[in-house]
């Protein structure tokens, strides 16, 4: 009886001690963070964009290649992808996923070793909370403001609201912000008229938008983009029919097209003046 008793004590102090200094970090990190109830009303930057009268692109600008889309716009099968691609367990987890912070810290002890770059280990409203209101430096004490961040966006935001936000300011290299903006700068395609094998692709770029660019790294850009398919399929996403015929296509790249016009530079500049500066 003494002895359990012993137990208990020690079991009491070990939890009281664990949530005094759990509730010292969130505090000590948390009290100075950006005002994360912003992204409640986020208006992000957008391309604007020429067309001639006849209806052809002439030139576009922007200080970052992105066009908005709503949330209820964008394929699930897309959504699908960028989830298994990135966080599986988005729709249950509460803003961070202990498991994959572990995971990640191990596998960071060897990329130490090794002298390689270390890895994080976010969700995807980790990445929002740094992509929007943090810098990008790695380092843990921008890991613990991450995960607070996160916390917060998940109790004023749906999963939905969330996923929105990721999906319209995540870079994907080639000056793309955002899967519109990446659809239509890798195969001139709008977002629904986009097929499996091409969903995968944009998926597979978060990553490493450069390492994975399939305009310059086309090898590497398929073996990622068959690395997600699998994924949708292990996953249940797609059945066996759809991940081979998917798996089975070649890289196939279209830039969107631009009618340019020496008649039309000095407009063009004149209009590009107006908008960025």
């Amino acid at each position: 009886m003494k002895l359990f008793l012993n137990i208990l004590n020690i079991t009491v102090i070990f939890l009281i001690s664990f949530f005094l200094i759990i509730t010292s970090i969130l505090w000590y990190f948390g009290k100075d963070l950006p005002d994360f109830e912003q992204l409640s009303d986020y208006e992000p930057p957008v391309v604007s964009r020429i067309f001639a009268s006849d209806g052809n692109f002439l030139e576009e600008y922007s200080r970052e290649n992105r066009i908005f889309s709503n949330f209820d716009q964008i394929p699930d099968q897309l959504i699908n992808c960028f989830l298994v691609a990135e966080d599986r367990d988005f729709y249950s987890h509460i803003g961070f996923y202990i498991k994959g912070i572990i995971r990640t810290k191990k596998k960071n002890i060897m990329n130490v070793l090794n002298n390689r770059r270390p890895e994080g280990a976010s969700t995807i409203t980790q990445q929002v909370a740094k992509n929007f209101l943090l810098s990008g430096e790695i380092t843990y004490t921008r890991k613990i403001k991450e995960i607070i961040l996160a916390l917060r966006i998940e109790n004023i935001l749906t999963k939905n609201e969330i996923l929105e936000l990721y999906l319209n300011e995540i870079y994907l290299g080639n000056r793309s912000f955002g899967v519109v903006s990446a659809s239509t700068n890798y195969f001139n395609k709008s977002l629904l008229e986009l097929e499996l094998d091409e969903m995968a692709l944009l998926a597979a770029l978060p990553k490493a938008p450069s390492k994975y660019n399939p305009f310059t790294n086309a090898n590497k850009a398929l073996e990622r983009r068959n690395w997600v398919l699998k994924r949708l399929f292990s996953e249940g996403f797609i059945d066996l029919s759809q991940y081979e015929e998917a798996f089975n296509k070649e890289l196939i790249l279209k830039k969107k097209n631009k009618i340019f016009s020496r008649k039309a530079s000095f407009f063009k500049e004149a209009i590009r003046r107006e908008i960025i500066e």
